[in-house]
């Protein structure tokens, strides 16, 4: 098992043995353990109630697949396209999304825990009611346009992240860590209550805080 720290939390992430997995091409039906998937197409199908353990997925075009109360451990993606999925439901432990694409995607109802996104697109994606039930890293990926409603990130850090328009709706991300990223295009600010971050992004979480306030800032400077 691998361990990757993201600001000051670590997570655990699977390592996979290519000589261990099997095999399969894409679709699958059901369940899929110890296997690699590396072939194949699964455009708009649906999973439902599944478990995916040990697996790795790479190269793989999941354009709006249909995922409900589908249980994800120990599984790897790697460049796996899942724009405008609708994932459901979802139960993700020592998950690595690497290069992946979730643009337009919505993912609900959904419990994260030692997952990490590296260098994925989120844009235009919508996140509702997810919860990290351990921890959770955001490294280089791009959130822009992205909505996070009646989501508890407190176990969640992002780091080199763009989150030009991002919108947080009734969130709570006390505990969270932003640090290294810029903050003055978030909109949403009570959801920001208690989160981390350095000296350096004051500037901008002002500008941010007065545009979400509709401050109106009149007279000399001085």
């Amino acid at each position: 098992m691998a361990l990757r720290t993201v600001h000051d939390i670590d997570i655990e992430l699977p390592t996979l043995d290519p000589g261990e997995l099997e095999p399969v091409t894409a679709p699958w039906g059901g369940n899929l353990n110890d296997a690699h998937v590396q072939t194949g197409r699964a455009i708009r199908t649906t999973l439902i109630d599944a478990r995916l353990r040990r697996a790795h997925l790479e190269n793989l075009d999941l354009n709006g697949v249909v995922w409900e109360d589908v249980t994800v451990s120990g599984c790897r993606f790697d460049k796996v396209d899942f724009t405008a999925a609708r994932l459901t439901g979802l139960s993700l432990e020592r998950v690595h999304f690497v290069n992946c694409k979730l643009t337009w995607a919505h993912l609900a109802e959904s419990k994260l825990s030692n997952v990490l996104f590296e260098g994925c697109r989120l844009d235009a994606a919508t996140l509702d009611d997810v919860t990290t039930a351990g921890p959770t890293g955001f490294v280089g990926c791009v959130l822009v346009n992205t909505v996070l409603r009646d989501c508890v990130l407190d176990r969640a850090a992002m780091q080199g992240c763009r989150l030009r328009q991002m919108s947080f709706e009734s969130c709570d991300l006390r505990g969270a860590d932003l640090r290294g990223n810029q903050l003055s295009e978030v909109s949403g600010m009570s959801s920001l209550r208690g989160v981390t971050i350095e000296p350096a992004q004051l500037p901008g979480l002002t500008d941010a805080v007065m545009r979400d306030l509709g401050v109106i800032v009149r007279g000399p400077k001085g």
